[in-house]
């Protein structure tokens, strides 16, 4: 839909619908910006953000892929002719998701921020949530240290012998908004059989894509992999604000690791 088709839309909005502009002044405050931050990101002037805000100025496609890439939404998404207003309630403490980034999140906090779309886990099983983390696993193929490509689906498995490690990657694909991050660590059960998991600490802001990370055996007895099988946890935390994304690492935080 074009800018102009767009503009003239919002002006039958339905009762209890916000404008574009409203909505983004909303999603600003909600990842703890102002205008000035968001200009710096985006590569706009302050008074285009602010014409925006102010229904004064339609979103441009160029624009929202900008903001896209600010708040972890597609550019598709911001142009939409209205969006849906929140019903204002009271939550308590346990039902929020606590957005100023003061702890990591439990069972419940992360199911919720799987269905509402703030946190993209696919494929989502509930089963793999635990108290305050969420476990991920097996992709379908490993990669030996010669370079040979194991299909371990269907019920296949792949013996990892003690002194080898392959690589291997998860089989959920991950989408994190630019105001939260993640936490890797590796699972007790396979720690225990004496796996040790050598990956990244951190998940950044606006990650998108697999995990990939290499699996080494280091104890005395042979472990069988599976696709499918957890393999590795991840706690999942808000930040007290968005960082200021400059365009080479927003690029970066996007690529498949």
């Amino acid at each position: 839909m074009s800018a102009e088709r767009r503009s003239d839309a919002t002006a039958d909005l339905a009762a209890g619908e916000l404008k574009p502009g409203e909505h983004l002044r909303a999603e600003i405050e909600r990842l703890g910006l102002d205008q000035i931050a968001v200009s710096k990101a985006t590569g706009v002037s302050r008074q285009s953000i602010n014409n925006i805000v102010n229904g004064r100025q339609a979103i441009s496609r160029a624009m929202a892929s900008r903001l896209g890439r600010l708040t972890g939404h597609s550019s598709d998404y911001w142009l939409r002719a209205s969006f849906p207003r929140k019903k204002q309630k009271r939550a308590s403490a346990r039902d929020e998701l606590r957005p100023l980034g003061v702890g990591v999140l439990v069972n419940h906090q992360i199911v919720r921020a799987v269905k509402e779309g703030i946190i993209g886990i696919d494929p989502f099983d509930e089963a793999n949530v635990r108290l305050a983390s969420l476990d991920l696993t097996l992709d379908d193929f490993v990669i030996t240290a010669d370079g040979d490509k194991v299909d371990i689906s269907r019920g296949a498995r792949f013996l990892l012998k003690g002194g080898r490690a392959v690589n291997v990657c998860t089989k959920e694909r991950l989408e994190f908004p630019n105001d939260y991050i993640g936490r890797v660590g590796a699972r007790a059960s396979l720690a225990k059989l004496g796996i040790v998991t050598s990956h990244g600490f951190q998940i950044d802001p606006g990650y998108k894509g697999n995990l990939q990370f290499c699996l080494f055996n280091a104890g005395a007895r042979d472990v069988e992999l599976r696709g499918g099988d957890p393999v590795i946890s991840i706690e999942i935390m808000p930040l007290s604000a968005t960082p200021v994304f400059d365009g080479t690492r927003a690029a970066a935080s996007t690529k498949t690791r």
